[in-house]
């Protein structure tokens, strides 16, 4: 799914996915691409960086009035039964090497011997740590590649995402805009007609 982004929106979404882990949350939202957004402005025209919040510490804050999660709740279960998540994950890496739980986490499951069953994954995402992108992240990045299409763009970039973003609607990124004092319609006019 994001093989058509350029490396700074790679990085983009490699700082929203530890937003969301930080946040405690197992999903991927539109909210965490715009808290990695306003961490990174500078990867963005300076024109559209300057009507994102100031700081964001302004989106996560905006985003904690919001969603109440607890942090973590597979690895707080686990805890009570005596189990750090942490830990086991550690000792996976020490022993198998750093890249052990992304394996895990790209492994795929077969169970031939009860072929009506659907396969479960939930034990080897919850130790991956892997984490589910939500519709409108998948919206946003279609929108995106509609205009790095009509661009004439090989890759979307960092405003094209953002653009992508403002454009679908219900997204919690456009409430969190609102909330932090910027307009998603003025962000959206600014970066439906920027050349580059």
């Amino acid at each position: 799914m994001f093989e058509q982004c350029d490396p700074n929106t790679v990085t983009i979404v490699d700082t929203a996915i530890e937003e969301a882990r930080r946040l405690g949350h197992d999903y991927l939202g539109t909210e965490h691409l715009l808290l990695a957004l306003a961490q990174r402005p500078d990867l963005l025209p300076d024109a559209v960086s300057s009507l994102l919040p100031d700081a964001a510490a302004a989106v996560r804050s905006a985003l904690s009035a919001i969603i109440d999660a607890p942090p973590h709740p597979h690895s707080e279960l686990l805890k009570t039964v005596g189990v750090d998540l942490d830990e086991v994950r550690s000792a996976v890496r020490r022993t198998f090497g750093d890249e052990a739980l992304e394996r895990l986490g790209r492994r795929r499951v077969h169970q031939p011997w009860q072929p009506w069953r659907r396969p479960s994954r939930r034990c080897t995402s919850l130790l991956a740590g892997s984490m589910s992108v939500m519709p409108r992240v998948k919206q946003a990045l279609e929108y995106a590649q509609r205009d790095a299409d009509r661009r004439h763009r090989a890759r979307i970039d960092p405003a094209g995402l953002l653009l992508g973003m403002v454009e679908v609607e219900n997204a919690l990124s456009n409430r969190l805009l609102r909330d932090t004092g910027s307009d998603p319609n003025h962000i959206r006019q600014l970066l439906s007609t920027a050349d580059g």
